[in-house]
């Protein structure tokens, strides 16, 4: 992995024939409350928590994956649909360089507000017009459809399972819990984009049983992190993350009783 560039907002390295780009949606702040401990409780010990003004930082991204046959999106953002200090997703590619017209395909990690929003613009129109494919796993169909604001994105609808390549060099891998079919796409076969297995990266490394309030199923989305995790340092993958702190990307390795993350530095 080479990285090209480290801005602001955006963040691109380069693996082999791929680009992958980091864009920042912006970020914003979450109640203390929403990490969880083994028991389901508020997390009693915060020490080592990242918290800005009594809330826990939460960095908002998506990843574009330029490629021989095109460019797939993988998430949207939240645009105008969550916090108003997200929907930077436009800002960050034009820092990067990268047209809306440049995406040809858009594959989701799951169907959170701050992962789908983005799909529509703000005059409700294809907010990528050349994407003529949307993979959204087939446990989260009935979700995407049920949003009004995805009815111009249903035309374009495809469903997305365990090992399908949404573009070539880049596979779906379940890792379900934080929702029911919640993805992550391993890139290149050493990169794997991860989406929501980690929320707060100054604790949830070091401590991967803590858990997150939105997780639908708590158990289950502990499990996932702890083996994706545990494949990653096995298999010496280059992870990134929706809500990992800037650059987004890093490597991992084991720290004690849990892990810690490497972010990868500008030129290295």
């Amino acid at each position: 992995m080479r990285v090209v560039r480290m801005g602001q907002l955006s963040v691109e390295v380069e693996l082999g024939d791929l680009t992958v780009i980091a864009l920042s949606d912006g970020e914003t702040g979450m109640p203390v409350t929403h990490l969880r401990g083994p028991d389901g409780a508020p997390l009693a010990d915060l020490s080592g928590a990242d918290v800005v003004a009594g809330k826990l930082r939460l960095p908002v991204w998506a990843f574009l994956v330029r490629g021989p046959e095109g460019s797939l999106l993988i998430d949207s953002g939240a645009a105008d649909a969550w916090h108003p200090v997200l929907g930077r997703l436009g800002e960050a590619m034009r820092e990067a360089g990268v047209a809306a017209a440049e995406v040809t395909a858009v594959a989701l990690t799951h169907t959170h507000i701050d992962h789908l929003s983005g799909l529509v613009a703000r005059d409700g129109g294809l907010a990528f017009a050349h994407a003529d494919r949307v993979f959204v796993a087939t446990e989260e169909l009935g979700d995407f459809r049920a949003e009004p604001r995805m009815a111009p994105v249903l035309a374009r609808l495809m469903p997305l399972e365990q090992g399908d390549a949404p573009m070539r060099g880049v596979v779906a891998i379940n890792a379900p819990g934080h929702s029911p079919g919640h993805m992550a796409f391993l890139v290149d076969g050493r990169m794997l984009i991860w989406g929501d297995i980690v929320h707060h990266a100054a604790v949830q490394f070091a401590a991967p049983e803590v858990t997150w309030v939105y997780d639908s199923d708590q158990a289950l989305a502990r499990a996932s992190r702890l083996a994706l995790m545990q494949r990653a340092v096995e298999e010496g993958f280059i992870v990134a993350g929706a809500h990992l702190p800037h650059p987004a990307i890093g490597r991992i390795e084991r720290a004690g009783e849990g892990y810690a993350f490497k972010q990868v530095q500008g030129g290295a």
